[in-house]
């Protein structure tokens, strides 16, 4: 993965003059979220390490890999998870279409919750890596998508941040967001680690 990013940003950079391309829709920080976020889902889907009924993990990274690419939005008039696309006069199409999508979300919360918090917690206390790498993800996560229009955040606190400050927030939050995805595609390889492992081996002589 770490082979793949920096082919990528480097590609990038040689095609342009600005470094601030690398950073825009469609390209590499934003293309690469997106491979790493598939990779993983495909990956835990498709390894012994999680079991079938943890097929929520592999629709989460799907679904944030959409989200990335703001298909959320691109389909319908109204981002699925904004509140007037259900109360405002999109077509009845699209309103149960995003309430499909919302479900679906809840749903997966709720059994990561249910499922995964415990062994979370378990791994946390015994030094595993998948559980301190998701820890260290969702860490990022939360700081990246605080920083998204952090202008506005501190505005009612009067506080006014300079052009340069803000476009260095919002790419912050690109690298941050791509460092937490390589992160949970790492942890994935952790769960499937000791199966792929035992699979490679075959049976104990």
């Amino acid at each position: 993965m770490l082979g793949i990013t920096l082919a990528g940003l480097g590609i990038d950079l040689l095609m342009h003059d600005s470094v601030s391309e690398i950073f825009k829709e469609g390209h590499s920080i934003e293309a690469l979220s997106v491979v790493i976020l598939v990779a993983a889902a495909f990956w835990s889907f498709g390894n012994r390490g999680i079991t079938g009924r943890e097929w929520h993990i592999p629709v989460i990274l799907i679904l944030m890999a959409l989200r990335e690419l703001d298909i959320d939005k691109r389909l319908t008039s109204e981002g699925v998870l904004q509140l007037r696309l259900y109360t405002g006069t999109a077509p009845l199409w699209e309103k149960a279409a995003g309430f499909a999508v919302v479900m679906l979300i809840l749903v997966c919360l709720i059994r990561l919750a249910w499922l995964n918090l415990p062994q979370w917690l378990r791994g946390l206390q015994q030094g595993a890596g998948s559980a301190w790498l998701a820890t260290g993800a969702a860490l990022l996560i939360v700081i990246a998508k605080s920083m998204d229009g952090l202008d506005r955040k501190l505005a009612p606190l009067g506080m006014t941040l300079t052009t340069e400050m803000v476009t260095m927030a919002g790419r912050l939050e690109e690298m941050l967001e791509l460092a937490a995805y390589i992160m949970l595609a790492q942890a994935a390889v952790y769960v499937a680690r000791p199966h792929t492992l035992a699979r490679w081996r075959g049976p104990a002589a």
